[in-house]
């Protein structure tokens, strides 16, 4: 495949009705690609996919992802179409629900979500799952318990480990990160890609309501390597690359979008 094709098939993008979902519909549809928008919102997610539609076809499936039916939702709205590309950008962040809840949105619903689209991913097709800079800041400290959870329904067992909700959404996107690893085989066999990135602090709507709630996120951005947050279309243009021929070597693996937030502390100390 050529650097300048794009494998066949449709780009699922979740999260699409705004934020880094939004940029990376709009820049999958300028890319070409036919699109399937999902989102919890569905009034924001109708006026999305029509601002694309002018330019190709879009799409749409509103609801829940950790609905229990979702699964057979998105199925079904597939409609037989084989998956180019998966970017999933849906998720809770800290401040948004309780440990519980973040856990299995940000994690057993992203496993039940790669259960639909691997059997259907096309030659070349790529999923781009959203983990967090948080993932690292995490560490590896509880990489072992988190590697057991193999299947949906034991995520609520990493509830021990989450007394509160931002550790429940670090372990989450850590859990997200990990199962990248442990599915690149099965994505393989397929002769198709999983890769996660972990953005940093973006400005979009989401990022400036956890920034008024936790000033800590205002001091790492201050701190980074390019002292300010990211636009969503420059975390999202990652998302978009990883989809196309031009990272065709690229999987199990983890991007860092994070503006050098994480480099800092290491560079003062070198």
């Amino acid at each position: 495949m050529s650097l300048s094709e794009r494998p066949a098939g449709v780009a699922i993008v979740t999260g699409a009705a705004s934020g880094m979902g939004e940029a990376a519909a709009r820049l999958m549809s300028e890319a070409g690609w036919p699109l399937l928008l999902c989102d919890l919102n569905a009034e924001r997610l109708d006026d999305a996919a029509d601002r694309l539609r002018a330019g190709g076809q879009a799409d749409t499936l509103a609801g829940d992802i950790a609905d229990a039916g979702f699964p057979d939702r998105l199925a079904s709205a597939l409609a037989g179409r084989a998956v180019g590309a998966l970017i999933h950008c849906a998720g809770l962040s800290p401040t948004m629900a309780d440990p519980a809840r973040i856990l299995e949105v940000n994690l057993a619903a992203t496993m039940r979500l790669l259960d639909v689209v691997r059997p259907r991913m096309a030659q070349d097709a790529a999923a781009v799952l959203f983990a967090s800079s948080a993932a690292h800041m995490q560490g590896a400290t509880l990489d072992a318990e988190i590697s057991k959870v193999t299947t949906p329904e034991a995520v609520a067992s990493l509830a021990a480990y989450a007394p509160e909700s931002g550790a429940a959404y670090s372990i989450s996107k850590r859990g997200v990160m990990l199962l990248v690893r442990r599915e690149a085989a099965a994505f393989g066999q397929r002769g198709a890609r999983i890769a996660s990135i972990s953005p940093g602090i973006i400005d979009t709507p989401m990022g400036r309501a956890e920034m008024a709630l936790q000033p800590i996120m205002q001091t790492l951005v201050d701190r980074s390597a390019l002292g300010r947050p990211a636009r969503s279309e420059e975390v999202a243009a990652v998302a978009v690359f990883l989809c196309t021929p031009a990272a065709s070597f690229v999987t199990g693996t983890d991007i860092l979008v994070d503006g050098g937030s994480l480099a800092m502390p290491f560079a003062a100390q070198a």
